[in-house]
């Protein structure tokens, strides 16, 4: 499909060809060619940069763009600037911004997007955020300008999107967002099902027999992939008509708040106080169910120090785990299919960029529950 940015450059040249426009003619800006062709600003910036990179036109921060020096175009044929075109476009720039990761959930999916990208004979500009959303916003306006046809975005947690994402939304740029989805905003997203993945990885411990059993993730708030968790726990449990004690959920979990570059975790005081508190309050708990992989760390150093053994004490089960381990993991937990998550973003995401008219689409790929050594099953008799 022809590209929309493409048609734009084509027609403001012919314009200037047939002599319609003259040397030091003011272009249409960005905005008035927006509604012209019915595009985003971001589609229409791209032709006016393309024409001023062929030194057609000039612009001018604040004040506009201008035709050349009619001498310098009058050389010009629509064949020839075709051709010049796609010599100029045959690899051409996307990004991928992302929080940071560790050895449990990541660094596939970077691998994918890499390969695919040079698949598709894109180049890759990768930037990090350390989950900041006022980085994010530098970061993704840094990418903008410096051109990238499209954006592959791995949000920071929080319910407070940045305004330069937002804008992303409402001009139709081509995004596409992984790990998570951004509610009530309508944006295209590639995910595993959180909620269905909770249910399994709750059932599964049901299943093994424990009724009770408690669970702890970080602030859910704005987050989908831990407030889909979280709900999918809930629903298991009804499901099964077991009741489950407030005190018994733990949603403030901090220590691994600000473990993003993937630094040595450090256990909040508060976090100890909290699930030293529920064990006490709760002696029924046999089973903890953690929504990432550093709170189950957290957890099971903490379940140690107070002389707890896992899993004859405790069984524990959470999402992700590092995969560079020889033999069964430590942790039962759910196994995301980051290479497809990466290869169906990429193929996502120029799709958006090659029919911008495209409407959000929402991408699930599959996961599977993993058996590692924090879990045992636990007799009827003995809860």
């Amino acid at each position: 499909m022809s590209k929309l940015y493409k048609k734009i450059y084509f027609e403001i040249l012919e314009e200037i060809k047939n002599g319609t426009l003259k040397t030091g003619d003011r272009i249409p800006s960005e905005n008035e060619l927006a509604e012209k062709f019915n595009v985003s600003r971001i589609t229409t910036k791209r032709a006016l940069d393309m024409l001023a990179q062929r030194n057609i036109i000039e612009r001018y921060r604040g004040k506009g763009s201008y035709v050349s020096d009619i001498n310098t175009t009058s050389n010009l044929t629509l064949e020839k600037e075709n051709n010049l075109f796609l010599s100029n476009t045959k690899q051409e720039l996307v990004g991928f911004i992302f929080p940071g990761f560790g050895d449990d959930y990541g660094s596939k999916l970077l691998d994918s997007v890499e390969k695919r990208c040079s698949k598709h004979n894109l180049a890759m500009v990768m930037k990090q955020t350390l989950g900041n959303p006022q980085s994010e916003e530098k970061v993704i306006n840094s990418l903008v300008d410096l051109g990238v046809r499209g954006l592959i975005l791995w949000p920071s947690p929080g319910k407070h999107y940045n305004n330069a994402l937002l804008r992303l939304v409402i001009e139709n740029y081509p995004l596409v967002l992984v790990d998570r989805y951004l509610t009530g905003i309508p944006s295209s997203a590639v995910c595993i099902n959180n909620k269905m993945a909770a249910i399994e990885l709750t059932n599964y411990m049901l299943e093994i027999g424990h009724k009770h059993i408690a669970y702890l993730t970080p602030p859910t708030g704005g987050t989908s992939s831990l407030e889909d968790r979280l709900m999918g726990f809930h629903v298991a449990m009804a499901d099964k008509g077991v009741r489950i004690k407030p005190d018994t959920i733990l949603q403030n979990i901090r220590s691994t708040l600000q473990n993003s570059n993937n630094r040595k975790l450090r256990i909040d005081e508060n976090d100890k106080n909290e699930i030293k508190k529920l064990i006490q309050n709760n002696p029924e708990i046999t089973a903890f169910i953690t929504s990432e992989y550093l709170v189950a760390v957290l957890l099971y150093e903490i379940l140690i120090s107070l002389g707890k053994k896992v899993p004859e004490d405790y069984s524990i089960a959470c999402f992700d785990t590092p995969t560079n381990t020889i033999g069964e993991p430590l942790f039962t937990h759910i196994l995301q299919d980051e290479e497809k998550i990466g290869v169906n973003a990429v193929d996502l995401l120029i799709k958006h960029i090659q029919e911008s008219d495209t409407p959000p689409i929402h991408s699930e790929v599959g996961f599977k529950v993993i058996k590692g050594r924090s879990t045992q099953s636990r007799s009827m008799k003995a809860i």
